[in-house]
């Protein structure tokens, strides 16, 4: 499908007339893909999902509100499947302590879903995973590995994908072991514990194994449908935009320890009963799903830190450097691609500008400049592969920004600026 959208971008003129066509054409295309990919599950799953982050300056909203269905939900496998996996895990016994199971999922998702049932009078939430998913991981990144170097080898680039292979297998064999979630899940509730704006479920480690995760169930609604709810108001959406930041840089200035799955289905908002959902003391946020979870040493993000300051810098040569020692770009790049990094570095940096605050995170100007700046830069690179290290973290900075863009909210972003580029030497 994306072979056909390419050729006939290539080989035609869009007329005026045609426009409405196009996009009735691009908005079948997401409804097919997405309909695939929620059958699919595992890793293609997870590319769709990705999909609907990274081509929403591209593709006409209702487009993106179809794909956008897969950070939220996917086709739902039977319950007899789901509870012979049950059964295997857990243990006739203990299945029968799960009372009120419920027959239809709460949610779906790319690994596993979600069904909701009561265990000694409480009501909790069972992440049960798919059957297969976890022996498949290879065959579908087989899969995504051949369509993605036959676009490198139509683009003319001298680079191997094998590193960001290494680096997307390595985290989905991680996801698929919900032993290694329930321990970072309980991380995050001790590190949030005294923080009242966020709520982290508490796991039940008799009822979990490796592949299925037991957690208190929280209520709360999907952050974008939380957006859109008439009571809703502009401080509320930046409130919210706020301790999704906020949350960001604890993990990464602070802790060393990131949430790097950039789905906006992995946040609810929750309103405290006794106030107003319009009222910003009256509101939660409910973090969820902690697989994708990745750890980064003090070594690596004091680095950072120090290529953001080298970054910040006017000269071409100096930016250039900093992004070869830190392994963002090969040194056999040209001039023209050095310049492009230079200029889209710039583009990049500009919201944390003096004179952009509060920075508006849905200026179509900015969106305008940013897209055509990585676009030159992307068409400039020769010989370095998308960097391993730090593949993941911005891919959650990516989904951040969107996710903010999305809520309309307008933030001063030089605090935050101060905590991204300056980490102390502190271990959590």
């Amino acid at each position: 499908m994306a072979s056909r959208v390419a050729a006939h971008e290539i080989g035609s003129r869009v007329l005026p007339a045609d426009t409405q066509k196009k996009i009735e054409t691009r908005i079948e295309q997401a409804r097919v893909i997405a309909d695939s990919l929620s059958h699919l599950k595992g890793a293609a799953m997870k590319a769709g999902q990705l999909l609907s982050l990274d081509t929403s300056d591209f593709l006409p909203p209702e487009a993106i509100e179809i794909l956008s269905r897969l950070q939220a939900r996917a086709t739902p496998t039977r319950t007899a499947d789901i509870r012979a996996v049950l059964e295997r895990e857990l243990g006739a016994a203990k299945l029968n302590r799960l009372k009120n199971f419920s027959e239809h999922p709460h949610a779906s998702a790319s690994i596993g879903q979600i069904h909701t049932a009561e265990l000694a009078g409480r009501k909790v939430a069972i992440k049960v995973q798919y059957p297969g998913v976890a022996d498949s991981i290879d065959s579908d990144l087989a899969i995504l590995r051949r369509l993605a170097g036959g676009f490198i080898a139509v683009s003319g680039k001298k680079f191997s994908l094998d590193d960001t292979f290494s680096e997307i297998r390595e985290v989905l064999t991680q996801e698929v072991d919900y032993n290694v979630e329930r321990s970072h899940l309980e991380r995050y509730r001790d590190l949030l514990a005294a923080r009242r704006s966020y709520i982290v479920p508490q796991s039940y480690a008799e009822f979990s194994t490796s592949r299925v995760l037991t957690m208190s169930f929280e209520d709360g609604l999907p952050i974008m449908e939380w957006s859109r709810l008439p009571s809703t108001q502009a401080e509320d959406r930046e409130y919210i935009a706020r301790l999704v930041l906020d949350l960001f840089c604890m993990e990464f200035s602070e802790w060393g320890l990131v949430q790097t799955d950039p789905n906006f289905g992995n946040y609810l908002v929750r309103a405290d009963a006794s106030q107003s959902a319009a009222r910003l003391r009256g509101q939660s946020l409910v973090c969820l799903d902690f697989g994708a979870t990745l750890t980064y040493s003090n070594e690596f993000r004091k680095g950072y830190a120090r290529l953001l300051n080298t970054l910040a810098s006017n000269d071409t040569e100096t930016i250039f450097r900093g992004a070869v020692e830190f392994g963002l770009l090969d040194q056999r790049e040209s001039a023209e691609a050095r310049e492009a990094f230079k200029d889209m570095i710039q583009v990049t940096m500009e919201p944390f500008h003096p004179d952009r605050q509060p920075f508006r995170f849905s200026d179509p100007d900015y969106e305008r400049r940013t897209t055509a700046a990585n676009r030159r830069f992307t068409r400039a690179l020769v010989y370095s592969p998308p960097p391993r290290k730090i593949l993941f973290l911005h891919r959650k900075l990516g989904g951040i920004f969107n996710l903010v863009k999305r809520l309309g909210a307008e933030i001063d972003l030089r605090p935050y600026w101060q905590k991204m580029s300056f980490i102390v030497d502190e271990r959590v």
